[in-house]
């Protein structure tokens, strides 16, 4: 199984959107995925599952790991680990990678979404990862946090020496130009910034709101087909 967290630390940048429509394009070409929602605002939880105090949560997988328990979503393929506001830091940053190790021959992928702080809920995602996977507009904000990220993710290497990280931008007014200027803003930085750009279209807003994946809303997106690339594309650096 190979994991993803998606994760930054500035807000507003497509995190949740990120998770729910690549695990969609990823079930589309028939991958087993698996979604985790470790954001106590629960916004992707809500994309697949009743968000109550029912069943077992995240919660569960990280104070008891042996608790993890999968729930079976509407859409074929994918499956989460509901989140819950009650999620809390237990002190062990490794729980989820022990809960995600009973599953590791039951899914294909797994998507980890996380509030924008490296704090021990993310922390505990990324330790449980294979790729640190980061969202982000490319505006002078996003370019001075994702150094921030960067020297997080060097802190990572200290005890996860095999995480990857990839970049991408999202929300692109014209994708091909803005990979010009993506080229250009990053071109005195080594960012690991891969070559799918996610266009900004009215189509992401209008299918949050009905809580559905973009392809769902409206099958012949743009951005539909962007995620469907960028899916493509990580799996290709992953060589599968």
């Amino acid at each position: 199984m190979k994991t993803y967290t998606i994760g930054n630390l500035k807000g507003g940048v497509g995190k949740s959107t990120t998770t729910v429509n690549l695990a969609y394009e990823f079930s589309r070409i028939g991958k087993r995925v698996l979604v985790v929602d470790l954001d106590p605002q629960c916004n992707t939880t809500r994309f697949f599952a009743k968000v109550n105090a029912q069943g077992r949560t995240v919660r569960h997988a990280l104070k008891h790991p042996v608790l993890v328990r999968p729930y079976r979503t509407k859409y074929e393929n994918i499956s989460i680990i509901k989140g819950t506001p009650e999620a809390e830091e237990f002190g062990n940053d490794y729980a989820l990678r022990e809960a995600l190790a009973l599953l590791e021959k039951q899914f294909d992928i797994c998507l980890i979404d996380t509030r924008p702080v490296f704090d021990g809920l993310t922390r505990n995602g990324v330790y449980a990862s294979d790729i640190l996977l980061t969202p982000i507009k490319f505006d002078n904000f996003c370019r001075d946090n994702l150094a921030l990220v960067e020297d997080a993710y060097h802190g990572f290497l200290e005890t996860h020496a095999y995480l990857e990280w990839f970049v991408f931008a999202n929300m692109a007014t014209y994708a091909r130009a803005q990979q010009k200027v993506s080229s250009d803003i990053l071109a005195r930085h080594d960012y690991p910034v891969l070559d799918t750009c996610i266009s900004r279209s009215a189509d992401v807003d209008n299918a949050l709101n009905l809580y559905k994946p973009v392809r769902r809303h409206r099958q012949g997106s743009i951005v539909a087909e962007d995620f469907a690339e960028l899916a493509r594309e990580l799996l290709e650096r992953q060589g599968a």
